[in-house]
């Protein structure tokens, strides 16, 4: 599930055929005078006769089916959720966790094959799935792959079984807001006043959430620290691969990283995976590992992948703020699990306060480099 936070970009340009500002015959313009430029507008808006971003990218009719299917995922996402509280009460949490990321590891890389391969037939590149990475690039990407796909969703489904569903959902909205705030301190990224305010919100309510955690009678310090673990881990995954995917582009980083992280977290949970009574699981357990993995994972990061290609970043993460709430109703209508006052209202500050950091974006500071 931890892999579900991690942003991925793929911008796509429309490029519209140059017209000439005279008749085709001339030899040079007419003697009149020049065109007269777009006035430009206060600072962030856009002069009227601009073209609207969202037109360069994808027309409005192929726009709509994207948001729709990140509003389906949403709940799927929450499923998952309740889902993986369930399988962990009947199966070793790492089984589970590592039985579900091949599933998903494998769905991902037959729709990024799928993917690459039509990419060659339209445009005609050569096709890899797997980019040559350079030898001074291999210790950051066995990093990556250690913290992003080992040590993170290890950490995060054994905070979840010391926890619930609801609870790590709300720790993993946290994911962006912690992201801006590193991204500030390295001065990756700037945060405006909204989304400062925004980081005070989220700050309150994951604190909060770990007063909650420790509440008698509540006994969530330990998951609530796991989580924690997972999230920061996460999160410098996504700051540390950055420039690998800059380099060789984001979809083979994802491809790669996935596929050496994969094989580190099977060989971690052998043991496990073999004293695993296999054939004694449930229905529900099977949906988790399989559906779980293959639409929830997999399937999950295909279509947030080709949404970034028709519609804003910030419109994709703001469909990843909304799985805790998901999460919350799913829990409460299929479980019947129970939720604190407090608890709640830490999580709405988290969710609101991400929210508002994602509304309250600015441009990157100046020679960053673009993710491919």
């Amino acid at each position: 599930m931890w892999n579900d936070w991690r942003g991925r970009r793929c911008i796509g340009h429309l490029h519209r055929p140059y017209v000439l500002p005279y008749p085709a015959g001339m030899a040079s313009p007419p003697p009149t005078s020049p065109p007269s430029l777009p006035s430009a507008g206060p600072a962030g808006v856009e002069p009227a006769d601009a073209v609207p971003e969202t037109s360069r990218r994808e027309a409005p009719e192929a726009v709509w089916p994207h948001h729709g299917l990140l509003l389906l995922f949403t709940f799927l996402w929450g499923g998952n959720f309740v889902l993986a509280e369930v399988a962990v009460a009947e199966m070793a949490a790492i089984s589970f966790s590592v039985a579900r990321f091949v599933m998903g590891g494998l769905g991902l890389l037959v729709l990024l094959y799928a993917q690459c391969w039509a990419d060659v037939r339209r445009n005609g590149s050569v096709f890899r799935l797997f980019p040559r990475v350079g030898g001074a690039d291999w210790p950051r990407l066995l990093l990556v792959s250690v913290l992003g796909a080992l040590l993170a969703p290890w950490l995060g489904i054994e905070g979840l079984n010391l926890t619930y569903a609801g609870r790590a959902a709300f720790w993993l909205a946290l994911a962006p807001v912690m992201s801006a705030g590193i991204g500030y301190l390295l001065r990756t990224e700037r945060i405006t006043r909204l989304g400062a305010f925004g980081l005070v919100l989220a700050g309150l309510g994951a604190l909060g959430l770990a007063v909650d955690g420790l509440a008698p009678g509540r006994g969530y310090w330990l998951g609530d620290l796991l989580l924690f673990a997972a999230l920061v881990m996460a999160v410098a995954e996504l700051h540390l691969i950055k420039p690998l995917a800059s380099t060789y582009g984001a979809t083979p980083m994802v491809a790669l990283r996935t596929v050496i992280g994969g094989t580190l977290y099977v060989l971690v949970a052998t043991p496990s995976l073999v004293q695993q009574p296999w054939l004694s699981l449930s229905g529900w357990t099977w949906v988790a590992i399989v559906a779980g993995g293959v639409v929830g994972v997999g399937i999950g990061q295909w279509v947030k992948v080709r949404a970034l290609r028709a519609i804003r970043p910030t419109q994709v993460v703001l469909y990843g703020n909304m799985v805790p709430l998901a999460t919350i109703l799913i829990a409460w209508l299929t479980i019947g699990t129970p939720t604190s006052l407090l608890e709640i209202t830490a999580g709405l500050l988290i969710v609101v306060g991400a929210v508002c950091l994602q509304l309250g974006g600015a441009p990157p500071f100046e020679g960053e480099p673009p993710v491919a």
